[in-house]
């Protein structure tokens, strides 16, 4: 019962996020686009940051820095051409004003490790090495004090191409938790719909037991009325042969467009809520501690309808058994003017680590079964347990003049 619980609340909430996008319309930008954008600004920030005159060495560093930062919003998809061309670039600066700007660069490596396949990995990362030891050795003979700055820039590279690589394992595992949801939320569609063959399947046969039943009642009462001689007896056998199909013939319809099956099962009369008892009495003492109450106008039913209602306790009760253990649990049958109300309500365990987690079906079958038959049944968790709850349309046969 718990994993139907966990399954309805997860499709709710399914539901309701995807109703809150279809109101609120698709995103603008990703946050993962967002971040990209500013982090590809970083070159012209520094850019902005050392331009202190406006003269044609200034000039020219921000053009640099703006050139890398478009080059950099083009690093996700081109991560190792990218890393080329902003390399080039630094050149080129230091070339025309003998400065360079270095973070994009290093933002590149970031890029290409976390975005970039195993050649486009090796070609940034060589260049990106290349770069840093050309840039210490230049900065060591300008100034030999600038060298723990070369040092710097050498582990800020190597960090940020370490923190791509860790992204780059994580989104790998991400995509392959999503591709696994996805693969088991397809399983569990597969297995509810198997179900809900199933159970068709078995209404089928258990449909083949009420005629197999009923054409036997019409059989025998017809041959012992037919054996009395008796004008008044076998007045009453016809009245009874009568009611028998009439109740026959309203399974027919009420079950008209089940599958049937090809095997039938033997011949016996369909358990019906008269044996909520003995069913009740079969329950080991290590199972759930089941009272049964009956409120209303207790009354028969149509035999489709007993049996369903029996179903619907008889799953209940294991799945307590199974997910719940020995708790307290309360069966109620209200029968009401036009429908049979089915509640099935038990406590948690003590220890609720007995609960188990894993998904069933049990539930599924039973809900595509009373739908079948034109009731519904809902099940969830209560503020202290967990409760099944069906409805099902309920009327008395209609019996003929001198049967009633």
């Amino acid at each position: 019962m718990v994993e139907d619980q966990a399954g309805a609340s997860t499709r709710h909430v399914a539901m309701d996020l995807t109703a809150l996008r279809r109101r609120l319309g698709p995103a603008p930008l990703s946050v993962a686009q967002v971040n990209h954008l500013v982090t590809a600004t970083f070159p012209l920030m520094v850019a902005l940051v050392g331009f202190e005159r406006f003269d044609s060495a200034g000039g020219i560093a921000l053009a640099a820095g703006l050139a890398q930062t478009v080059a950099l919003t083009w690093a996700r998809r081109f991560p190792a051409a990218m890393m080329l061309v902003i390399i080039a670039m630094e050149a080129a600066l230091f070339w025309v004003s003998h400065s360079v700007l270095t973070f994009g660069v290093i933002i590149a490596a970031y890029y290409a490790a976390s975005w970039g396949d195993r050649r486009q990995r090796i070609v940034a990362l060589s260049a990106g090495l290349g770069y840093c030891a050309v840039a210490v050795a230049l900065t060591t003979i300008s100034n030999i004090r600038t060298l723990p700055m070369a040092g710097a820039m050498v582990m800020c590279f190597l960090g940020f191409w370490i923190s791509g690589r860790f992204e780059a394992s994580q989104r790998s595992r991400i995509s392959e938790l999503r591709e696994t949801s996805s693969r088991l939320a397809e399983e569990r569609a597969v297995a509810e719909q198997r179900a809900a063959d199933r159970e068709r399947a078995l209404l089928a046969r258990e449909l083949h037991d009420i005629l197999n039943h009923s054409v036997t009642r019409m059989v025998l009462d017809a041959e012992a009325g037919a054996e009395t001689g008796d004008e008044a007896a076998a007045r009453q056998t016809l009245y009874r042969v009568a009611d028998t199909g009439r109740d026959s013939l309203a399974e027919l319809r009420r079950l008209l467009g089940v599958l049937r099956t090809e095997t039938p099962d033997e011949l016996r009369p369909p358990p019906d809520l008269n044996q909520l008892d003995e069913l009740v009495d079969r329950i080991p003492s290590s199972g759930p501690q089941v009272t049964v109450d009956r409120q209303g106008e207790v009354r028969p039913a149509d035999t489709s309808i007993e049996l369903a209602a029996y179903r619907v306790v008889q799953e209940s009760l294991t799945n307590v058994a199974k997910h719940a253990g020995a708790v307290p649990t309360n069966v109620r049958l209200t029968y009401l003017t036009g429908a049979l109300e089915i509640e099935v309500v038990n406590e948690l365990p003590r220890d609720r680590r007995q609960t188990r987690a894993v998904r069933g079906t049990g539930l599924v079958g039973l809900r595509e079964r009373v739908e079948l038959l034109g009731g519904t049944l809902h099940a969830g968790p209560t503020k202290t347990g967990f409760a099944v709850y069906a409805t099902l349309p309920l009327r008395q046969p209609v019996r003929s003049g001198g049967g009633s």
